[in-house]
Parts: C-alpha cells; structure tokens; sequence
C-alpha cells in the first residue's frame, strides 16, 4: 500500500484527539504522523473537510436472491458515493441470512463485488420463524457483527428473552425493531393527515409499548440491546431513562425520519411508504434532539432500493422503503442547525456506531486507526439525477433537488476509491 499525506485540509473527527488539524498521513492502510513519510506524494485538501468513513448499521444489499432491486455491486457503489465506507447488511435477503454458510456467502460476494466493507448480521431465529433459535455462536465465528429478527415478530417473548439470554453469553449485540404486534400494520401514522386520507392506521403504542416490554427483557437478560429506527418522542425518552438506569442499550433512526414528518404523505407518493412510518414534527425535532444530546447512539439510512414496480400501486399496496444512501453526507450537511452541529451529526454516523459493532478500528481519523475517510467540500453542491444514480432503486424524493456539499475523493484501507465513476 502506497504512502500518502493530505494537508491543507480540516479534520473533522468527533472525539478525536486529531480533530481540528490540517495535516495527516497514510502509509500501510493506517493513518500515520505525516512527518514520518518525508518522501511520501501530497493531496492539497484546499481548506476542505477530510472526515471519516461513514458507517451505516441498516442497510438493504438486496443480495442474494433480490437482485432485480439491488445487489451488492450496486448499493456498495452508491454508498462510496454518499461518503459511508462501511455498511451493515441487513438479513432481509433470498434466502434470509440464518446460517453461517449464508453469512461467508455475504462476504464472498462482497469481496468479490463490493466497493465498500461489508459486515453482516443474522437472524437470531431459523429461517426468522421467531420459534426456533439459530446457530448463534457459529453465525457470530462466521463473521457477524450483530443478531436481529429483522422485521420478523417472535412467537413469544419467551423465545426472545431466550435469545437475548445466548446473545448475552456469547457476547454479541442483538438489534431489535420495538413492535407491539397488537398494533402493529398500517402504513402511515395514526394522525390527522393519514386519517383525513384514509389510510390505515400505525399508532405509535406499537412502538412504544413493543420498546416497554423490549427493555423488562434487556433488564432481566443483560443482553446488550441497540434499538433500531425509533420513530417517536416518547421511544427517546425510554432509552434515555433506560440508559439512566445504566442498562445497556443502544438506538438509531433513519435520515428519513429526521428530515420528514407525516406531511410527506400529503401528495400519496408511494416513495414516503416506509416500514417504520412518518410521524409527527414534534417526534422528528425530539428525535433530532436525541441524537445531539446521545440519547439516540446513530444514524442510519436504512436504505431500501426497488425495482420501478415495487412503487406503482396505491400507496398501502406499494413495497416499503427508501433509496437515499449515496446522498448521505449531502443530508447530514442538509440538517446542520445551530440546534444540530455537523459535529453531533457525524458522531453518529463513524464513532458512535463503530463502537457499537465493536469495531472501534473504524469510524475515526487518529493515528493507527483504519485509514478509511472522505474528502468533502461543503460549500459544494450536488443535484442528484436518475441517470447518474448508482443505486439500482431510484424510489428517492431527492432527485432533482440542489444538496449542500461535495464529494471530493473516498479512501478506504488507505487506498483510493472513485466515488463518482
């Protein structure tokens, strides 16, 4: 691996000790002291952000067995683009990820394919039947990072707080989606805007009591629990107190949460059906104001391509799910405020959720850290078109809108990887 420095530029590095400074090296995929390489070529930054490589928990690769909406080829490709250089794999595929011969398959195809660094998870129970526990400790010696039912319910909480119990003793993060399933279903938030268009129906009590249950559980077992995609005020104010009480827990919510409210479905475009609905403005700002404070741990995209199809229904019919992962940097810099700093933000999607994979290497420009990072301009600008999109699902609201902000170069392992090709 060729050595390399950058100076002229801005770290922009929550939490490190680098944070702030205008010069740093590469040399054998680690970041390094610049004055160590003398002799090594330089990159003029241009006064420009270098930050870290993002890191996305929930992200959709589609593959295997979904590839006419995405593969790994694909979506690692629009993720480079949107400056993220690690993503977590959801288990959502064809076949569902339950084996460990599932996982080194996910892996295989990523090496093979994939642009950026893939780390999967599996499913806690066989085949998601949410009855029989899979093979945890072998799915966990296989390479996940994480054990979740993905949208699939458990039979019981008895079999759950089973499962929670292995998770503990093997030492592995278990990633839930809080869910009452006596109401659950519906696909858009029980309020005024989807009641006066004749919707069905979510309440937010699916959350909030399915996250209630959900922590007695983490309580009782000690699992470590990260709760993914909350959607509601009082969801924060759960894991706050929980985390007060010193269980551990750990949250995300997706950039589409914190960028739309339930207004977004005034119009019916299917592209705002997502599985975890749209809810009010004042669960969104709560939302955001979790994520400054470190209620809420991280960011996710949870990105959602589809084929055209999948989105030409009726609203309630269409596939659930959003493509947004190659604009992602564009939309922490699109929800900068003075209420929520680029640095808050960022947080939340480098140091904070490579802490909560366990893979603490990652998610930080400092020296002998993994030299992954990005190269931004933020007083550039990006107006995304579907005929230069790199995701095979174009259900995005963002087309043809102007974003703040502008990719300059992506490293990943020290090595440079063309983001825009």
């Amino acid at each position: 691996m060729s050595a390399l420095i950058f100076e002229n530029i801005r770290i922009l590095s929550p939490g490190s000790a680098l944070n702030g400074a205008n010069r740093i090296g590469i040399d054998q995929g680690v970041f390094v002291d610049p004055n160590s390489l003398p002799e090594a070529p330089r990159i003029d930054g241009g006064n420009q952000l270098l930050i870290p490589g993002l890191i996305d928990l929930r992200t959709h690769l589609r593959e295997p067995g979904l590839e006419h909406k995405g593969s790994i080829a694909s979506e690692t490709r629009a993720a480079v683009a949107g400056g993220i250089t690690t993503v977590v794999s959801t288990p959502n595929t064809d076949p569902l990820v339950d084996s460990p011969a599932d996982v080194r398959l996910v892996l295989e195809r990523a090496l093979y394919s994939g642009l950026c660094r893939v780390l999967p998870t599996a499913l806690l129970t066989q085949g998601g039947s949410g009855t029989h526990l899979s093979e945890m400790a072998a799915l966990r010696d296989a390479g996940c990072v994480a054990l979740t039912q993905g949208d699939q319910p458990f039979q019981s909480r008895k079999v759950q707080f089973n499962a929670l119990n292995y998770a503990k003793s093997l030492g592995i993060p278990v990633i839930l989606n809080a869910e009452s399933r006596d109401f659950a279903g519906g696909c858009a938030h029980a309020g005024r805007i989807a009641t006066g268009l004749g919707l069905p129906l979510n309440s937010p009590l699916s959350e909030i009591l399915g996250m209630g249950v959900d922590l007695e559980l983490v309580e009782a077992s000690g699992a470590r629990v990260h709760f993914s995609r909350l959607t509601t005020a009082r969801a924060v104010d759960k894991l706050r107190d929980a985390k007060a009480r010193g269980l551990p827990v750990t949250g995300d919510v997706s950039l589409a949460h914190l960028i739309f409210n339930e207004t977004a479905l005034e119009e019916l475009d299917p592209v705002f059906h997502l599985q975890r609905p749209l809810r009010t403005e004042t669960d969104r700002q709560a939302l955001l104001a979790g994520v400054v404070d470190g209620t809420i741990d991280a960011i996710v995209t949870d990105h959602s391509p589809h084929e055209p199809g999948a989105k030409l229904a009726p609203f309630p019919e269409t596939d659930t799910g959003m493509s947004l992962i190659e604009v992602t940097l564009n939309l922490l810099l699109k929800l900068q405020s003075p209420e929520a700093g680029l640095d808050e933000l960022l947080a939340a999607m480098t140091s904070r959720p490579a802490e909560i994979i366990e893979q603490t290497d990652l998610g930080s420009i400092n020296y002998g850290k993994t030299a992954d990072c990005v190269l931004f301009d933020p007083e550039g600008r990006r107006s995304p078109e579907t005929t230069t999109w790199h995701s095979a699902g174009q259900n995005s609201p963002f087309f043809d809108q102007t974003l703040p902000g502008r990719i300059v170069g992506v490293w990943i392992d020290g090595q440079s990887v063309d983001a825009h090709a």
